[in-house]
């Protein structure tokens, strides 16, 4: 197959210049079902194909004629082997399919028994698989009446409230477009939808709905809303509740703030979302200009909370008490207990998530109504008891009394010094990718969480929906020119003194040991270029990042500095604009990890470089580690060194702005998936927080 496809390809882009993006190939597959045991790997065959067509040419499409596989087989088994079959072409890459979609039958419908029978016939088969598969469908037929017949069985009403929950965008317009000559629109929008939405908040917060099927239930009603909004009473109304919600000055995380926009949104509240890094001006000169009820502040980083401490101390010295939304990773009850509450007169929410922010607005709206009712700012976050640990005074001993890292460990001799760039030209994104940690990406940015799933539902999940998503935005990353990396990574001679980290010229390395700089520090110290000052520990052994260099002679010092580029930031506002949420989400999610898979490529180039790969490792790129190597990766901002202004040092090592890579006033990087780090190469370095 791929040889007859590499020479169409070729006959097709090179001899006749046609644009390989308008290139579809049928992938072609006999039957497993003839009992011929030439074609007993038809299945095998064309999956291969369909992997090797897209890593060889990503940019054409691929197409099969489905039911070809099943040919031969009795009409019921058929529609099971051809949907099992249907989604391993998906993983694989494949772009389109011919098919008849009724009869196609979802994954989670099948029992595992039915489904480990057509992947046997499929992929492992022996002379009993195809009997087997004979033998248990022959009596085997799928009913998808029921559900047809509960949703029938409800008024128009619930059927509305039904798919919005479902997110079923298809059915719900004409739905309310025939529902709509009979129930009032602002009826349908107002109360119908905005309820729903509520029932949708609940089971979030429950941990009965993930994520990804809240945005799809946005998305549906933010659809069906602009559908029915030419049949809506024009009349602008005074009292919208509204928000100006931001990420403070600094912080270029938008993703947390935009979820807050969506929901409040879909729950009938007004949202002013003016963007990132926004200065507290840009609040106060919309309250000027609109009429706002209440500001929101968003933040990732402990940087970012220190900002909302001093917007709040502001407001209050002018005399301001308008309501305010506080909410980001890195803020805690406590923070916002000890340090907000104190110096603002105003009603503070602490809001963990998007439905805190609606419990929030929903409070405002019914007090602006009628102040009798009283307004109570705590929500869950404040209900829980906070605990309080007991302050001990910590008594670091002198420096000559700690105990230092083995001083046995050979330092290596980099084979360069100062920095290097790679561009995309030398990445493959391929090989990337399989550095990207897909757990991070699933649960904490995607949202696919198990929360209380059974085993078996949320494998189902994971197979028939995320791997699926994943390999498409693969390809849709590919398709648009996504993927525009730089990874800078450098080597420099160091010395530690105490908690300091002493960082020497480029120009000070060594390119054989014995030339390595072993004069006394007190000798050398005056040349320092830059200096880290690392914290230490509170408890033992009271380890500073500084203790796994030495200090009687010079050690080496790596640095990297990694970007996806900008082209991911505008693609996620293109589908943000177009109330693609969910895609939206999904997108950015993937970007950031692609972001960290980058960080790891150049560990492991660095780890090359330097000799200290573990034996079990592998000697190239793709042969992935991501734990249990030597040494270790920090980067500013984490527990060991939590400063993010020292990485102003990286930056003025490697200057990536060159390649334009930024620093904030408040020292986070843009583009937002960029990330810069140290490397240690002692076997000791671990992780610990001080």
């Amino acid at each position: 197959k791929m040889r007859v496809a590499s020479r169409i390809y070729d006959l097709c882009v090179n001899r006749h210049g046609i644009d390989p993006r308008n290139l579809m190939f049928d992938m072609l597959t006999f039957t497993v079902g003839s009992g011929d045991l030439e074609y007993r790997d038809a299945a095998i065959q064309t999956l291969e194909a369909i992997r090797q067509l897209h890593a060889k040419y990503p940019e054409v499409g691929s197409t099969l004629g489905l039911s070809n596989i099943s040919f031969g087989l009795s009409a019921s088994s058929r529609v099971y082997l051809n949907s099992v079959f249907l989604h391993h072409c998906i993983a694989a890459g494949m772009t389109s399919v011919i098919i008849n979609v009724k009869h196609i039958v979802p994954l989670s419908k099948m029992s595992d028994l039915e489904r480990e029978l057509c992947e046997e016939l499929l992929f492992t088969p022996n002379d009993q698989s195809l009997f087997n598969f004979i033998n248990h469908f022959s009596d085997v037929t799928i009913d998808n009446s029921k559900n047809d017949e509960e949703y029938e069985a409800l008024n128009d009403e619930e059927k509305i409230a039904k798919l919005l929950i479902d997110g079923d965008k298809e059915r719900m317009i004409p739905l309310v477009d025939k529902v709509r000559l009979e129930i009032n629109p602002d009826r349908i929008v107002n109360e119908i939808l905005i309820d729903a939405m509520k029932v949708v908040g609940e089971l979030f917060g429950s941990g009965k709905m993930q994520l990804p099927f809240v945005l799809q239930s946005a998305e549906t009603m933010k659809t069906t809303v602009d559908y029915l909004n030419p049949y809506l009473t024009k009349q602008e109304k005074d009292t919208d509740t509204t928000l100006v919600i931001g990420t403070v000055k600094g912080d270029v995380h938008d993703v947390g703030k935009n979820l807050v926009d969506i929901i409040l949104s879909n729950n009938g509240f007004k949202v002013i979302n003016v963007g990132i890094k926004t200065e507290l001006d840009e609040y106060l000169d919309v309250m000027k200009t609109s009429s706002i009820h209440a500001i929101g502040m968003s933040g990732l980083l402990v940087k970012s909370t220190q900002v909302m401490k001093d917007n709040l101390e502001t407001m209050a010295s002018m005399g301001i008490t308008i309501p305010v939304l506080l909410g980001g990773a890195a803020l805690t009850r406590s923070f916002v207990d000890d340090f907000c509450r104190p110096i603002y007169k105003g009603p503070i929410f602490y809001c963990r998530d998007a439905f805190d922010g609606v419990i929030a607005m929903t409070r405002i709206e019914k007090y602006n109504e009628n102040p009798d009712v009283g307004l109570d700012t705590r929500l869950g976050g404040d209900m829980l008891q906070r605990e309080t640990k007991e302050v001990k005074e910590v008594i670091i001993p002198p420096f000559y009394q700690l105990k230092m890292p083995s001083r046995e460990v050979k330092i290596p001799t980099p084979p360069f010094w100062g920095r290097r760039v790679l561009r995309k030209e030398q990445l493959d994104f391929d090989m990337v990718c399989e550095w990207v940690n897909k757990r991070s990406l699933f649960k904490m940015h995607w949202g696919y969480k198990r929360a209380g799933m059974p085993v078996d539902d949320y494998k189902k999940l994971m197979e028939t929906k995320v791997y699926p998503a994943y390999e498409r935005i693969k390809r849709e990353i590919v398709k648009r020119g996504l993927f525009d990396p730089t990874v800078i990574y450098g080597y420099y001679p160091v010395r530690s003194n105490d908690r300091e980290l002493l960082i020497f010229d480029e120009s000070c390395g060594w390119n054989v040991d014995e030339n390595a700089n072993r004069m006394p520090l007190d000798d050398v110290i005056g040349n320092a270029k830059y200096v880290f000052d690392f914290p230490r520990q509170r408890k033992t052994p009271h380890r500073a990042l500084s203790d796994f260099f030495t200090h009687t002679r010079d050690d080496v010092l790596p640095l990297t500095c990694v970007s996806v580029g900008d082209k991911f930031s505008a693609y996620e506002q293109e589908l943000y604009a177009n109330n693609e949420y969910l895609e939206y989400n999904m997108v950015h999610g993937f970007g950031v990890e692609l972001a960290e898979a980058l960080a790891e490529v150049a560990h492991k180039q660095i780890r090359l470089d330097l000799g200290i790969v573990s034996d079990d490792e592998g000697n190239s790129l793709r042969d992935v580690r991501m734990n249990r190597y030597a040494g270790a990766r920090y980067s500013f901002g984490y527990p060991a060194c939590p400063d993010l202004e020292q990485s102003r040092i990286i930056f003025d090592l490697l200057r990536p702005e060159e390649f334009g890579i930024v620093l904030s006033e408040t020292f986070q990087i843009h583009p937002e998936q960029s990330t810069t780090a140290l490397v240690v190469h002692h076997k000791e370095a671990t992780y610990y927080s001080v």
